[in-house]
């Protein structure tokens, strides 16, 4: 493998069957099978653009090439096997997960999603995507697919309910929650007609209050 063998010398080269002691690589066990999983932003551009033939090549499975919109959470769903939005059969594929973290949002890529051959979903194995980050991040949620830079595919649902991004100050992913858990943990809010409403309420009430003093006078 050209790209280990330049980037971190012939000795540790010999290690990629494991993965072990090299840095954004992990090898673990899913099934009865190992599989690896690489921490993209762990290594240069250059890098990256042998990895995904390497990692399908170990693992066997090929890299997803097609549109994602719904996202489901490998515990979310009975069975991996089949679509939980449409019921066809699923494929298990690499592909290039987005995920948000309390530091930044990264990139892995991993076979930890099963693809509907019919619709534009996947459910996601984040216990996959967690074992396989860098330490010191804690995930937030995995939040869509990265298309080799060229396209980025966001959930729009997740487990079924429409997505919301929270953005930092630099306008990059913070975290992904569902509009029903924001509207569960916000307290209520009026729109603007509302207030204006009240408004022009508190102010009848003035005047009203205002009246009644000057007929006792």
């Amino acid at each position: 493998m050209t790209i280990f063998r330049n980037s971190e010398g012939r000795e540790k080269q010999n290690n990629i069957e494991s993965g072990d002691d090299i840095p954004g690589i992990r090898t673990d066990v899913f099934g009865q099978r190992g599989l690896l999983t690489v921490d993209l932003d762990s290594f240069g551009p250059e890098a990256q653009e042998g990895l995904a033939d390497e990692i399908i090549k170990r693992n066997q499975l090929p890299l997803f090439e097609g549109k994602v919109a719904h996202g489901f959470s490998k515990r979310a769903v009975r069975s991996t096997d089949r679509c939980p939005c449409c019921g066809t059969a699923t494929r298990q594929c690499t592909a290039n997960f987005v995920y948000a973290t309390d530091i930044a949002p990264r990139a892995m890529l991993a076979p930890a999603g099963y693809f509907c051959t019919s619709c534009p979903t996947v459910i996601v194995d984040e216990e996959m995507v967690a074992k396989g980050m860098k330490q010191g991040y804690r995930l937030r949620g995995v939040v869509g697919i990265d298309h080799n830079k060229k396209r980025l595919d966001l959930f729009t649902t997740w487990n079924g309910k429409k997505t919301v991004y929270i953005l930092d100050e630099n306008q990059q992913i913070k975290d992904m929650a569902t509009e029903n858990e924001l509207h569960a943990q916000s307290p209520p809010t009026f729109r603007p007609k509302d207030r204006g409403k009240e408004k022009r309420k508190r102010k009848m009430e003035r005047k009203a209050r205002k009246r009644h003093r000057n007929r006792k006078k």
